[in-house]
C-alpha cells in the first residue's frame, strides 16, 4: 500500500462516487476536479489500496485525506508524504489523529466543521464600509493582511510569492472574496475555495486586529453568502476554532455537522 495508484480524469465518475455520502467533508476533492481536473500541474489525486482504502489530494503543497472507511491504513500515506514537500496536511480530525504519530513534531490543529444551507441564511445588517468585491488584482493586498494575522501567517511569510500567485489563480478560476478597505489598505476579507456546482468553502476569514470589532466580518460575510447564493450555490462551508468567530456563524444560520483538523509543517 506503500505505492499509490495517481488517478487520471477517466477515473472522476469512480472518485465522484467514493466521496459522494459526504461531499461536505470532501468538498475540496469535488471543486478541484470541476476546476482543474486530475491531469493538471496544480492538482494530484492519489488512491492506497485496491479497493481505494483512502485517497490523497494535492493542491500545489497542501494535502489533503479522505476515506470511506472508519480506521483506514495509514503507514503507507504517510511513508508517501515524507518524501514530499508538503506545507499542510487536512483531514477529518480523526484521521489525523491517527497520523500524528507518524509525524510526531507537528500538532493537530482541531477545528469545527459547519454548514449553512440556502434556506437558512440570516445576513447581517449592513454598515457604514461597504464591502468591495475583489479580484486577481488585490491578490498582493490579501496576501499582504494574512501575513499579519497569526493563525495565518507563517506559509505567507515563507511563501510570499507562491501564495500570491495561488491566490491570484483562484481568482482568475472563479473565487468570490470579498473585503473592506480603509485608505485603500485591505483590513477585512473572506473567500471561497472548492468551489463546486452546488457549494463551496469559505476561507480565510480574517481581520486586522487594530480593526475588530466593527462588525467588518459579520458585513464580509454576509455579501459573500449573498453573492454565492445569487450564483447559484445551494450551500456553503467553513472551518472555525474561534468561538467569538462560532457565534458569528451560527447567528447567520450555519451548523456545525463535524470535526476537521490540518497539520501544518
Amino acid at each position: 500500500m506503500h505505492t499509490p495508484h495517481k488517478l487520471s480524469n477517466a477515473d472522476i465518475p469512480a472518485v465522484l462516487a467514493y466521496i459522494a455520502p459526504e461531499r461536505e467533508v470532501n468538498l475540496f476533492i469535488e471543486g478541484d476536479i470541476e476546476l482543474y481536473g486530475l491531469e493538471r500541474d496544480a492538482v494530484e489525486l492519489f488512491a492506497f489500496g485496491d479497493d481505494w482504502d483512502s485517497l490523497l489530494l494535492r493542491y500545489y503543497e497542501n494535502y489533503m485525506l479522505a476515506s470511506n472507511k472508519a480506521n483506514p491504513e495509514l503507514a503507507g500515506v504517510a511513508s508517501f508524504l515524507k518524501e514530499r514537500k508538503m506545507f499542510c496536511l487536512s483531514a477529518k480530525e480523526a484521521y489525523l489523529l491517527q497520523m500524528q504519530p507518524y509525524f510526531p513534531a507537528t500538532k493537530v490543529q482541531g477545528t469545527y466543521l459547519c454548514k449553512l444551507d440556502k434556506a437558512s441564511f440570516r445576513p447581517k445588517p449592513g454598515g457604514m464600509q461597504k464591502p468591495l468585491q475583489l479580484g486577481p488584482d488585490h491578490a498582493g493586498a490579501i496576501v499582504g493582511l494574512y501575513k499579519q494575522i497569526e493563525e495565518f501567517a507563517k506559509p505567507y511569510l515563507e511563501h510570499e510569492e507562491e501564495k500570491t500567485e495561488q491566490t491570484r489563480d483562484n481568482y482568475e478560476k472563479g473565487c468570490i472574496g470579498f473585503g473592506i478597505f480603509e485608505d485603500d489598505k485591505l483590513v477585512c476579507t473572506a473567500n471561497i475555495t472548492a468551489r463546486t456546482q452546488s457549494g463551496a468553502m469559505i476561507i480565510g476569514v480574517a481581520t486586522l486586529p487594530e480593526y475588530r470589532k466593527r462588525g467588518y466580518a459579520s458585513q464580509v460575510m454576509s455579501e459573500l453568502c449573498r453573492q454565492c447564493f445569487a450564483e447559484g450555490m445551494g450551500f456553503l462551508c467553513l472551518f472555525y476554532d474561534n468561538p467569538l468567530a462560532g457565534e458569528l456563524y451560527h447567528s447567520m444560520g450555519f451548523e456545525t455537522i463535524g470535526r476537521w483538523a490540518m497539520m501544518r509543517f
